[in-house]
């Protein structure tokens, strides 16, 4: 039988070259296909979203149910939130002022100048 010259299939996969890529390989990236779906229609919606969304007006004003549906839950759908500022870490500015000990002004000592009330010639 030619059982000594069967090759596995793994001998016979080879790395799958573009057209574009110039004999380089392609790398996966490692993202299922669902995911990459899921991207690529987003990128569509962006791109068409005013034409999407005066179509869906003209299919609820024909008195479609489902688009009327839609059109009313994106309408009042939840609004991007607005980015919160970053909290720094540790007492504010405030908070440190008030936990420093309250400055108290030294008490005044009479210092001689060391003139001894000699007055200058001249």
């Amino acid at each position: 039988m030619a059982e000594g010259q069967q090759v596995s299939s793994t001998d016979k996969r080879k790395v799958k070259t573009g057209s574009t890529t110039n004999g380089k390989k392609r790398e996966r990236t490692g993202k299922d296909g669902a995911e990459q779906l899921r991207r690529a229609a987003d990128k569509r919606v962006g791109r068409n979203s005013e034409k999407l969304a005066d179509l869906l007006t003209v299919k609820a004003l024909e008195g479609d149910l489902a688009s009327t549906r839609v059109l009313v839950g994106l309408a009042g759908s939840k609004k991007p939130r607005a980015e919160r500022a970053k909290k720094r870490r540790g007492p504010s500015l405030a908070e440190r002022l008030v936990a420093e000990p309250e400055w108290r002004e030294p008490p005044e000592e009479k210092v001689e100048t060391g003139g001894g009330g000699v007055e200058a010639e001249g």
